[in-house]
Protein backbone atom coordinates (compact mmCIF):
# COMPACT_ATOMS: atom_id res chain seq x y z
CA UNK A 1 0.00 0.00 0.00
CA UNK A 2 2.82 2.37 0.83
CA UNK A 3 4.38 1.72 -2.59
CA UNK A 4 1.05 2.41 -4.31
CA UNK A 5 0.57 5.62 -2.34
CA UNK A 6 4.09 6.75 -3.14
CA UNK A 7 3.60 5.99 -6.84
CA UNK A 8 0.32 7.94 -6.91
CA UNK A 9 1.92 10.93 -5.18
CA UNK A 10 4.81 10.82 -7.64
CA UNK A 11 2.41 10.71 -10.58
CA UNK A 12 0.45 13.64 -9.16
CA UNK A 13 3.64 15.67 -8.71
CA UNK A 14 4.63 14.86 -12.28
CA UNK A 15 1.25 15.96 -13.59
CA UNK A 16 1.48 19.19 -11.58
CA UNK A 17 4.93 19.86 -12.96
CA UNK A 18 3.78 19.20 -16.52
CA UNK A 19 0.81 21.53 -16.06
CA UNK A 20 3.05 24.22 -14.60
CA UNK A 21 5.43 24.00 -17.57
CA UNK A 22 2.54 24.12 -20.05
CA UNK A 23 1.19 27.24 -18.33
CA UNK A 24 4.61 28.87 -18.24
CA UNK A 25 5.25 28.28 -21.95
CA UNK A 26 1.78 29.54 -22.85
CA UNK A 27 2.59 32.75 -20.95
CA UNK A 28 5.90 32.90 -22.82
CA UNK A 29 4.04 32.64 -26.12
CA UNK A 30 1.82 35.57 -25.11
CA UNK A 31 4.93 37.58 -24.26
CA UNK A 32 6.58 36.60 -27.56
CA UNK A 33 3.57 37.86 -29.49
CA UNK A 34 3.74 41.09 -27.48
CA UNK A 35 7.38 41.55 -28.51
CA UNK A 36 6.50 40.89 -32.15
CA UNK A 37 3.72 43.48 -32.00
CA UNK A 38 6.15 45.94 -30.38
CA UNK A 39 8.50 45.29 -33.29
CA UNK A 40 5.70 46.24 -35.71
CA UNK A 41 4.92 49.44 -33.83
CA UNK A 42 8.60 50.33 -33.60
CA UNK A 43 9.58 49.60 -37.20
CA UNK A 44 6.49 51.17 -38.79
CA UNK A 45 6.73 54.28 -36.60
CA UNK A 46 3.30 53.72 -35.05
CA UNK A 47 4.42 54.50 -31.51
CA UNK A 48 6.20 57.65 -32.61
CA UNK A 49 3.10 58.75 -34.51
CA UNK A 50 0.81 58.18 -31.54
CA UNK A 51 3.24 59.93 -29.19
CA UNK A 52 3.24 62.98 -31.44
CA UNK A 53 -0.44 63.03 -32.47
CA UNK A 54 -2.31 61.86 -29.36
CA UNK A 55 -5.60 59.98 -29.33
CA UNK A 56 -6.30 58.47 -32.75
CA UNK A 57 -8.72 56.23 -34.58
CA UNK A 58 -7.45 53.41 -36.75
CA UNK A 59 -8.22 55.43 -39.88
CA UNK A 60 -6.29 58.44 -38.62
CA UNK A 61 -3.28 56.37 -37.63
CA UNK A 62 -3.35 54.48 -40.91
CA UNK A 63 -3.53 57.62 -43.02
CA UNK A 64 -0.71 59.37 -41.16
CA UNK A 65 1.64 56.38 -41.04
CA UNK A 66 0.93 54.82 -44.43
CA UNK A 67 -0.53 51.66 -42.91
CA UNK A 68 -3.68 49.95 -44.21
CA UNK A 69 -6.61 50.81 -41.93
CA UNK A 70 -7.60 47.19 -41.30
CA UNK A 71 -4.11 46.32 -40.10
CA UNK A 72 -3.93 49.51 -38.05
CA UNK A 73 -7.22 48.61 -36.37
CA UNK A 74 -6.11 45.09 -35.46
CA UNK A 75 -2.77 46.31 -34.11
CA UNK A 76 -4.43 49.05 -32.05
CA UNK A 77 -6.91 46.59 -30.57
CA UNK A 78 -4.14 44.10 -29.75
CA UNK A 79 -2.07 46.85 -28.12
CA UNK A 80 -5.02 47.92 -25.99
CA UNK A 81 -5.89 44.35 -25.01
CA UNK A 82 -2.30 43.73 -23.91
CA UNK A 83 -2.21 46.99 -21.93
CA UNK A 84 0.29 49.04 -23.93
CA UNK A 85 -2.28 51.51 -25.32
CA UNK A 86 -5.29 53.09 -23.63
CA UNK A 87 -8.67 53.11 -25.41
CA UNK A 88 -11.20 55.83 -24.66
CA UNK A 89 -14.38 53.72 -24.82
CA UNK A 90 -14.17 50.01 -25.68
CA UNK A 91 -17.94 49.97 -26.23
CA UNK A 92 -17.81 52.29 -29.24
CA UNK A 93 -17.90 50.88 -32.79
CA UNK A 94 -14.41 49.89 -33.93
CA UNK A 95 -14.07 52.77 -36.37
CA UNK A 96 -14.84 55.37 -33.69
CA UNK A 97 -12.57 54.12 -30.89
CA UNK A 98 -9.65 56.39 -30.11
CA UNK A 99 -6.37 54.99 -28.80
CA UNK A 100 -3.69 56.77 -26.77
CA UNK A 101 -0.08 55.90 -26.01
CA UNK A 102 0.42 56.88 -22.30
CA UNK A 103 3.37 59.19 -21.72
CA UNK A 104 5.36 56.67 -19.60
CA UNK A 105 4.91 54.02 -22.30
CA UNK A 106 5.90 56.55 -24.96
CA UNK A 107 9.15 57.15 -23.08
CA UNK A 108 9.97 53.45 -22.96
CA UNK A 109 9.01 52.81 -26.58
CA UNK A 110 10.16 55.92 -28.45
CA UNK A 111 12.94 57.66 -26.47
CA UNK A 112 16.17 55.80 -27.18
CA UNK A 113 18.01 58.05 -24.73
CA UNK A 114 15.74 57.08 -21.83
CA UNK A 115 17.12 54.66 -19.26
CA UNK A 116 13.77 52.88 -19.65
CA UNK A 117 14.15 52.41 -23.42
CA UNK A 118 12.98 48.90 -24.32
CA UNK A 119 11.85 48.86 -27.97
CA UNK A 120 15.26 47.62 -29.24
CA UNK A 121 14.71 44.30 -27.49
CA UNK A 122 11.90 43.55 -29.95
CA UNK A 123 14.34 43.90 -32.83
CA UNK A 124 16.81 41.59 -31.08
CA UNK A 125 14.23 38.84 -30.58
CA UNK A 126 12.71 39.11 -34.07
CA UNK A 127 16.13 39.08 -35.71
CA UNK A 128 17.09 35.98 -33.72
CA UNK A 129 13.93 34.14 -34.73
CA UNK A 130 14.34 35.08 -38.40
CA UNK A 131 17.83 33.54 -38.29
CA UNK A 132 16.65 30.21 -36.81
CA UNK A 133 17.07 28.15 -40.05
CA UNK A 134 20.77 29.03 -40.12
CA UNK A 135 21.05 28.43 -36.36
CA UNK A 136 19.51 24.96 -36.74
CA UNK A 137 22.05 24.14 -39.43
CA UNK A 138 24.87 25.34 -37.18
CA UNK A 139 23.59 23.10 -34.38
CA UNK A 140 23.81 20.13 -36.73
CA UNK A 141 27.23 20.73 -38.26
CA UNK A 142 28.98 22.61 -35.44
CA UNK A 143 29.57 25.65 -37.61
CA UNK A 144 28.55 29.22 -36.98
CA UNK A 145 26.24 31.95 -38.24
CA UNK A 146 27.78 35.13 -39.71
CA UNK A 147 26.98 38.31 -37.81
CA UNK A 148 25.75 39.77 -41.08
CA UNK A 149 23.07 37.05 -41.28
CA UNK A 150 21.24 38.68 -38.37
CA UNK A 151 20.71 41.80 -40.44
CA UNK A 152 20.40 45.48 -39.68
CA UNK A 153 17.80 44.87 -36.96
CA UNK A 154 20.38 43.12 -34.80
CA UNK A 155 23.16 45.62 -35.45
CA UNK A 156 20.94 48.60 -34.65
CA UNK A 157 19.25 46.96 -31.67
CA UNK A 158 22.57 46.10 -30.06
CA UNK A 159 23.68 49.72 -30.32
CA UNK A 160 20.34 51.12 -29.22
CA UNK A 161 20.04 48.71 -26.27
CA UNK A 162 23.28 50.11 -24.78
CA UNK A 163 22.82 53.66 -26.04
CA UNK A 164 21.04 55.18 -23.03
CA UNK A 165 23.34 53.95 -20.28
CA UNK A 166 26.47 54.69 -22.30
CA UNK A 167 25.37 58.26 -22.95
CA UNK A 168 24.04 58.79 -19.44
CA UNK A 169 26.47 56.88 -17.22
CA UNK A 170 29.78 55.89 -18.84
CA UNK A 171 31.50 59.26 -18.79
CA UNK A 172 29.61 60.83 -15.90
CA UNK A 173 29.53 57.98 -13.37
CA UNK A 174 31.30 54.77 -14.35
CA UNK A 175 34.71 56.01 -15.55
CA UNK A 176 34.94 58.62 -12.74
CA UNK A 177 34.53 55.68 -10.34
CA UNK A 178 38.06 54.61 -11.39
CA UNK A 179 40.02 57.64 -10.05
CA UNK A 180 43.36 57.26 -11.83
CA UNK A 181 41.74 56.47 -15.18
CA UNK A 182 39.40 59.44 -14.76
CA UNK A 183 42.35 61.69 -13.90
CA UNK A 184 44.31 60.61 -16.96
CA UNK A 185 41.33 61.29 -19.23
CA UNK A 186 41.17 64.83 -17.87
CA UNK A 187 44.92 65.49 -17.88
CA UNK A 188 47.39 66.87 -20.42
CA UNK A 189 48.78 65.88 -22.77
CA UNK A 190 45.39 64.71 -24.13
CA UNK A 191 44.80 61.03 -23.54
CA UNK A 192 44.42 58.58 -26.39
CA UNK A 193 41.58 56.06 -26.03
CA UNK A 194 40.89 52.88 -27.98
CA UNK A 195 37.29 51.62 -28.13
CA UNK A 196 37.65 48.02 -29.26
CA UNK A 197 34.70 46.19 -30.85
CA UNK A 198 33.03 49.58 -30.79
CA UNK A 199 29.88 48.56 -32.68
CA UNK A 200 27.91 51.66 -33.69
CA UNK A 201 30.12 53.85 -31.53
CA UNK A 202 28.08 55.02 -28.54
CA UNK A 203 30.87 54.33 -26.02
CA UNK A 204 33.35 56.39 -28.04
CA UNK A 205 30.84 59.22 -28.36
CA UNK A 206 30.08 59.12 -24.62
CA UNK A 207 33.78 59.32 -23.72
CA UNK A 208 34.35 62.17 -26.18
CA UNK A 209 31.45 64.16 -24.73
CA UNK A 210 32.58 63.61 -21.12
CA UNK A 211 36.27 64.29 -21.74
CA UNK A 212 36.67 67.12 -24.28
CA UNK A 213 40.45 66.78 -24.67
CA UNK A 214 40.71 63.07 -25.46
CA UNK A 215 41.27 61.54 -28.88
CA UNK A 216 39.43 58.28 -29.50
CA UNK A 217 39.89 55.52 -32.06
CA UNK A 218 37.00 53.08 -32.43
CA UNK A 219 37.62 49.73 -34.09
CA UNK A 220 35.18 47.06 -35.24
CA UNK A 221 35.41 44.32 -37.90
CA UNK A 222 31.86 44.98 -39.15
CA UNK A 223 31.77 47.64 -41.91
CA UNK A 224 28.06 48.39 -41.49
CA UNK A 225 28.56 49.14 -37.78
CA UNK A 226 31.43 51.50 -38.61
CA UNK A 227 29.28 53.30 -41.18
CA UNK A 228 26.63 53.93 -38.52
CA UNK A 229 29.28 54.98 -35.98
CA UNK A 230 30.74 57.57 -38.34
CA UNK A 231 27.29 59.02 -39.00
CA UNK A 232 26.49 59.20 -35.29
CA UNK A 233 29.83 60.91 -34.56
CA UNK A 234 28.96 63.59 -37.11
CA UNK A 235 25.44 64.01 -35.73
CA UNK A 236 26.67 64.37 -32.14
CA UNK A 237 29.44 66.81 -33.03
CA UNK A 238 32.46 64.74 -31.98
CA UNK A 239 33.76 63.60 -35.37
CA UNK A 240 36.78 65.91 -35.03
CA UNK A 241 38.02 63.87 -32.06
CA UNK A 242 36.67 60.37 -32.77
CA UNK A 243 37.93 58.16 -35.58
CA UNK A 244 36.23 54.90 -36.54
CA UNK A 245 37.95 52.20 -38.57
CA UNK A 246 37.19 48.67 -39.74
CA UNK A 247 39.89 46.73 -37.96
CA UNK A 248 40.69 43.45 -36.23
CA UNK A 249 41.69 44.41 -32.71
CA UNK A 250 44.32 41.68 -32.59
CA UNK A 251 46.42 43.92 -34.87
CA UNK A 252 46.26 47.11 -32.81
CA UNK A 253 49.92 47.13 -31.88
CA UNK A 254 50.84 49.70 -34.53
CA UNK A 255 47.97 52.04 -33.62
CA UNK A 256 48.99 52.93 -30.08
CA UNK A 257 50.13 53.84 -27.62
CA UNK A 258 46.78 54.25 -25.86
CA UNK A 259 46.42 55.55 -22.33
CA UNK A 260 43.03 53.84 -21.89
CA UNK A 261 41.26 51.10 -23.82
CA UNK A 262 37.66 50.00 -23.39
CA UNK A 263 35.72 46.96 -24.57
CA UNK A 264 31.97 47.09 -23.99
CA UNK A 265 30.02 43.83 -24.05
CA UNK A 266 32.15 42.12 -26.70
CA UNK A 267 34.83 39.82 -25.26
CA UNK A 268 32.37 36.92 -25.02
CA UNK A 269 31.52 37.36 -28.73
CA UNK A 270 35.08 37.01 -29.99
CA UNK A 271 36.32 33.84 -31.62
CA UNK A 272 39.85 34.59 -30.37
CA UNK A 273 39.50 36.70 -27.20
CA UNK A 274 43.01 36.00 -25.92
CA UNK A 275 44.58 37.20 -29.17
CA UNK A 276 42.46 40.37 -29.14
CA UNK A 277 43.27 41.08 -25.49
CA UNK A 278 46.96 40.54 -26.23
CA UNK A 279 46.73 42.99 -29.13
CA UNK A 280 45.16 45.59 -26.84
CA UNK A 281 47.83 45.01 -24.20
CA UNK A 282 50.58 45.63 -26.75
CA UNK A 283 48.86 48.85 -27.82
CA UNK A 284 48.67 50.30 -24.30
CA UNK A 285 51.06 53.03 -23.22
CA UNK A 286 53.14 52.46 -20.08
CA UNK A 287 50.74 52.78 -17.18
CA UNK A 288 47.74 52.34 -19.46
CA UNK A 289 44.70 50.28 -18.49
CA UNK A 290 41.94 48.33 -20.19
CA UNK A 291 38.36 48.60 -18.92
CA UNK A 292 36.11 45.71 -19.94
CA UNK A 293 32.35 45.51 -19.45
CA UNK A 294 30.79 42.11 -20.02
CA UNK A 295 27.73 40.20 -18.89
CA UNK A 296 26.87 40.11 -15.19
CA UNK A 297 26.20 36.40 -15.08
CA UNK A 298 26.46 34.21 -11.98
CA UNK A 299 29.90 33.28 -10.66
CA UNK A 300 29.16 29.62 -11.46
CA UNK A 301 26.52 27.52 -13.16
CA UNK A 302 23.25 27.30 -11.19
CA UNK A 303 20.01 25.71 -12.39
CA UNK A 304 17.36 26.89 -12.44
CA UNK A 305 18.62 30.45 -12.84
CA UNK A 306 17.12 33.89 -12.33
CA UNK A 307 15.63 36.05 -15.09
CA UNK A 308 18.98 37.63 -16.02
CA UNK A 309 20.67 34.25 -16.32
CA UNK A 310 17.79 32.93 -18.43
CA UNK A 311 17.97 35.98 -20.69
CA UNK A 312 21.73 35.61 -21.13
CA UNK A 313 21.46 31.94 -22.04
CA UNK A 314 18.69 32.74 -24.52
CA UNK A 315 20.86 35.31 -26.26
CA UNK A 316 23.79 32.91 -26.17
CA UNK A 317 21.92 30.03 -27.83
CA UNK A 318 20.43 32.21 -30.57
CA UNK A 319 23.06 34.89 -31.17
CA UNK A 320 26.40 35.03 -29.40
CA UNK A 321 27.51 31.40 -29.61
CA UNK A 322 26.52 30.92 -33.29
CA UNK A 323 28.14 34.21 -34.35
CA UNK A 324 31.20 33.49 -32.21
CA UNK A 325 31.67 30.10 -33.88
CA UNK A 326 31.43 31.52 -37.39
CA UNK A 327 35.12 32.34 -37.55
CA UNK A 328 37.33 29.31 -36.93
CA UNK A 329 39.25 28.42 -34.90
CA UNK A 330 37.03 29.70 -32.10
CA UNK A 331 37.00 29.22 -28.34
CA UNK A 332 33.18 29.34 -28.46
CA UNK A 333 32.68 31.38 -25.28
CA UNK A 334 29.01 32.34 -25.65
CA UNK A 335 27.19 35.07 -23.74
CA UNK A 336 27.53 33.40 -20.34
CA UNK A 337 31.18 34.24 -19.70
CA UNK A 338 31.83 33.63 -16.01
CA UNK A 339 34.31 35.91 -14.16
CA UNK A 340 36.84 33.08 -13.90
CA UNK A 341 36.82 32.76 -17.69
CA UNK A 342 37.42 36.48 -18.11
CA UNK A 343 40.31 36.34 -15.66
CA UNK A 344 41.81 33.34 -17.48
CA UNK A 345 41.62 35.03 -20.86
CA UNK A 346 43.29 38.15 -19.43
CA UNK A 347 46.12 36.20 -17.82
CA UNK A 348 46.72 34.20 -21.02
CA UNK A 349 46.88 37.50 -22.93
CA UNK A 350 49.70 38.69 -20.65
CA UNK A 351 47.88 41.04 -18.29
CA UNK A 352 49.50 40.99 -14.86
CA UNK A 353 46.50 42.25 -12.88
CA UNK A 354 42.79 41.64 -13.31
CA UNK A 355 40.31 43.17 -10.89
CA UNK A 356 36.55 43.45 -10.73
CA UNK A 357 35.32 47.03 -10.43
CA UNK A 358 32.67 46.37 -7.82
CA UNK A 359 32.12 50.11 -7.34
CA UNK A 360 30.40 50.21 -10.74
CA UNK A 361 26.83 49.02 -10.35
CA UNK A 362 25.07 47.91 -13.55
CA UNK A 363 22.10 45.54 -13.69
CA UNK A 364 23.37 43.52 -16.64
CA UNK A 365 27.11 44.15 -16.88
CA UNK A 366 30.16 43.43 -14.74
CA UNK A 367 33.17 45.74 -15.12
CA UNK A 368 36.80 44.58 -15.05
CA UNK A 369 40.10 46.42 -15.03
CA UNK A 370 43.10 44.84 -16.74
CA UNK A 371 46.64 46.17 -16.23
CA UNK A 372 49.82 44.90 -17.98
Amino acid sequence: MDDLAGSAASTERGEDRAAALAERLFDAAVDAFDLASVYIGDRLGLYRDLAASGASTSAELGERSGVHERYAREWLEQQAVTGILDVDDPGLPAARRRYTLPAPHAEALTDLDSMNSISPIGRTVVSSIQTLPSILEAFRDGGGVPWTAYGRDMIESQGDFNRAWLREMLGSTYLPAVPDVHARLLADPPARVADVACGVGWASIAVARAYPNVRIDGFDPDPSSIDIARRLAEETGVADRVRFEVRDAATLGGEGPYDVAIVIEAIHDLSAPVEVLAGIRRALAPGGSLIVADERVAESFVAPGDAVERFMYGVSVLVCLPSGLDEQPSVGTGTVMRPDTMRRYAKEAGFAQVSTLDQIDHDFLRFYRLDP
